[in-house]
């Protein structure tokens, strides 16, 4: 319920049309924008700002989608539905925690040079990057199945481009632990989204008499079925939410903190964390940098 409603107040208070993102070609990037060394630094870190964005309120939106498709389906007792979409929302899930854990940390670590490059307070000659940045948001937004035919085409392609299995998620989900309690739960839903036995025979209450079976149709076997698991598995539904959410909710509170309209979501500034460690250390390192340098 929490989530759901957190879910909801972000879709009632951020309006996205307010949000165009702008990357340049490459090609034109490096041939035209990086002759000047200060404009070129400035639009760099602007990109990566605006891919941060994109990716901490992408990933708040695609939780969202699955968490509706998921309360729809407690809401109408369909158990097949409802596995398809929790099995979504957990891998969802482990997605934004595996790909965008560090993003607001390294954001706060760099905010001093970031600030700079924004501002083209830079020195000529010294090239401030991220190439880890670039990698965790290149991934979220654009890892995929590579084909063999965009292999043949493109030649390399980095390694970041390429998507990550449902296994390594789920370890993350269960703290780097092999097999772990959220892994089971995932293994379940996958019985019932796939068209496998599970997703047969629930349907049906199943009897012997020591000759023959009996089949009959079981009543109320969806929302049975799906209480089982909301009760057997709550704990850790409720920590893939919240590995899930936290990592775009940071995201876009740190990004906050940037001089940069564009990838400011105020509405996020009226999310409190309480004293989460990850939000008070990015909060003290940003404000000891703004009170140490005279960026204002």
């Amino acid at each position: 319920q929490h989530y759901s409603k957190l879910t909801k107040e972000i879709e009632e208070n951020i309006d996205l049309k307010k949000y165009v993102y702008t990357i340049y070609d490459i090609d034109y990037f490096k041939n035209t924008i990086s002759s000047n060394q200060k404009n070129f630094q400035r639009i760099y870190w602007e990109e990566i700002l605006q891919r941060a964005h994109w990716a901490g309120l992408s990933s708040l939106i695609r939780n969202l989608k699955w968490i509706k498709g998921t309360a729809t389906s407690i809401k109408d007792n369909n158990l097949l539905s409802f596995t398809a979409n929790l099995r979504c929302l957990i891998e969802s899930s482990g997605d934004n925690l595996l790909s965008l854990l560090n993003v607001p940390t390294t954001l706060a670590d760099n905010f001093s040079n970031i600030t700079k490059c924004l501002k083209g307070n830079t020195e000529e000659k010294i090239m401030y990057a991220s190439e880890e940045l670039e990698a965790m948001l290149i991934h979220f937004s654009f890892a995929r199945k590579i084909t063999s035919e965009e292999k043949t085409l493109q030649g390399k392609i980095p390694k970041y481009q390429n998507a990550k299995p449902a296994s390594e998620y789920l370890k993350r989900l269960d703290n780097k632990v092999d097999n772990g309690p959220v892994a089971e739960l995932y293994s379940i839903l996958c019985q019932f989204a796939h068209p496998a036995a599970h997703s047969v025979h629930y349907l049906f209450q199943t009897s012997f008499d020591n000759i023959r079976y009996e089949f009959k149709y079981a009543q109320n076997a969806d929302k049975d079925y799906i209480d089982r698991i909301l009760n057997g598995y709550n704990d850790e539904i409720i920590k893939s939410l919240q590995y899930g959410f936290n990592p775009g909710i940071l995201t876009l509170k740190t990004l906050n903190f940037f001089d940069y309209e564009l990838t400011k979501t105020q509405y996020l500034d009226k999310i409190e964390l309480g004293e989460m460690k990850a939000w008070t250390d990015i909060k003290n390192k940003i404000t000891k940098i703004v009170i140490n340098e005279s960026f204002w």
